[in-house]
């Protein structure tokens, strides 16, 4: 291919990829997907997320006169438009997805998977013959994560477009392997690690995060819960997906443990948060009303910046409760892998509320959070339920860094006994 292609179509990736919104589906995570990946695999990597509109909150504007006649955004989704399905190329690429025109989809229906799809196909018409379009789009199709049954229906739809039996299995084998290796975080060996990859993410569903110093206590707590509610739903078994042999049975099944004990931490550390982000939520409605985070924990040091002030500097030490889990404990009090854009590693005072209750309060306290959540009590109510020395505790170490509310955070405090 001339040298002034391959600069456009790395270019027009490069642009898909560099949305500022974009914490974990970036060029570090193609780069992760290439590594050992053959050519059609290593095409497919570059282009599956290049369309990811509920981040970048469109289609990339350089792609978006290509993608003009084939999709279309309206008020539920974006319907598949009627020329998808006469472009021979585009409609490979609907027939593989095993779509048809006038549907409408939702990123969370496949959208940003067919979107790339179509991108990837439409900018390697001409170059790549048919059944290598139809090896891209299937790598593609099977990225679309948390299904089941994925090899056997795209089996079917392949040997529907007259592919043959032998290609078939190439295609779908090199389709599980990237699906795979898509979500291959799950299968961490460092549950730390896990909790990394899940932080990236939540910024990229909650753009409110993306606003560091100013997004609210309860905005920062619903990001959490939706990220619980989906952590806490999902079968480890829905994460990795094995096809004739790729891979092999014992990779397959190392995956699918790992992905289980990766998930059950990050529930119960998560639920641990929410329940420590609620006590400041409620504080802080009953004490003035909702207010940037950092205002009730101070702020996030910066490497090389000044020391700040912050809640956990002003907790009491207490007695620590016998049973804590280890890895539990290591991942509040010593934090995830790495920092966020938005947020500390260790949670001082998840960890806090971990140590001096034991888990089996923390997870009571998670319940009676949701309680308050659903309407069912009201957050002085919530506040109430709460062991008094520990919530005590929190009231008077928000005194010194929301100093504007000392006068009603020390009678809230004087409440809770």
């Amino acid at each position: 291919m001339p040298p002034l292609f391959i600069e456009r179509w790395g270019v027009a990736v490069h642009q898909a990829l560099s949305s500022r919104a974009r914490e974990f589906h970036t060029h570090q995570h193609v780069l992760d997907l290439v590594a050992l990946a053959d050519p059609i695999e290593t095409l497919a990597a570059l282009y599956h997320d290049t369309v990811y509109v509920q981040v970048d909150l469109d289609v990339p504007q350089h792609f978006a006169e290509l993608l003009a006649p084939l999709i279309h955004k309206e008020d539920k989704g974006w319907r598949i438009l009627p020329h998808c399905a006469v472009d021979p190329v585009a409609r490979d690429v609907l027939d593989v997805f095993g779509h048809t025109a006038g549907k409408v989809l939702t990123p969370f229906s496949g959208l940003n998977e067919l979107a790339s799809a179509l991108v990837a196909a439409r900018e390697l018409e001409g170059v790549l013959n048919r059944d290598q379009l139809l090896a891209l789009a299937t790598c593609i199709e099977a990225t679309i994560p948390f299904r089941d049954g994925e090899g056997d229906g795209l089996t079917q739809r392949l040997l529907g477009l007259g592919v043959s039996a032998a290609d078939v299995e190439a295609m779908v084998r090199r389709a599980v392997r990237l699906s795979n290796n898509d979500v291959g975080n799950f299968a961490e060996e460092d549950p730390g690690r896990f909790l990394d990859n899940t932080w990236k993410l939540l910024p990229e569903t909650n753009p409110t995060l993306l606003m560091p110093t100013t997004y609210g206590v309860h905005d920062y707590r619903v990001a959490l819960m939706k990220m619980e509610v989906f952590l806490s739903t999902l079968p480890a078994e829905r994460v990795f997906h094995a096809w004739h042999g790729e891979p092999a049975p014992q990779v397959h099944a190392r995956r699918v443990e790992l992905a289980r004990r990766n998930l059950d931490y990050a529930v119960r550390y998560l639920r641990a948060k929410l329940y420590s982000t609620s006590i400041i939520e409620a504080l802080a409605l009953e004490s003035g009303g909702d207010a940037p985070i950092d205002f009730f924990m101070g702020g996030i040091p910066e490497a090389g910046g000044p020391p700040m002030r912050r809640l956990e500097h002003f907790l009491p030490s207490l007695p620590i409760s016998d049973g804590l889990e280890p890895v539990l404990r290591r991942l509040l009090e010593g934090g995830r892998s790495t920092a966020s854009s938005f947020d500390t590693s260790p949670s001082p005072l998840a960890a806090f509320l971990y140590c001096a209750l034991g888990e089996a309060r923390t997870v009571s306290g998670f319940e009676d959070s949701r309680r308050w959540w659903r309407g069912e009590v009201t957050a002085t109510q919530f506040l109430s339920a709460q062991p008094g020395f520990t919530t005590r505790a929190i009231a008077l170490a928000a005194i010194e860094i929301a100093t504007t509310r000392q006068e009603s955070l020390l009678s809230l405090a004087k409440t809770f006994v």
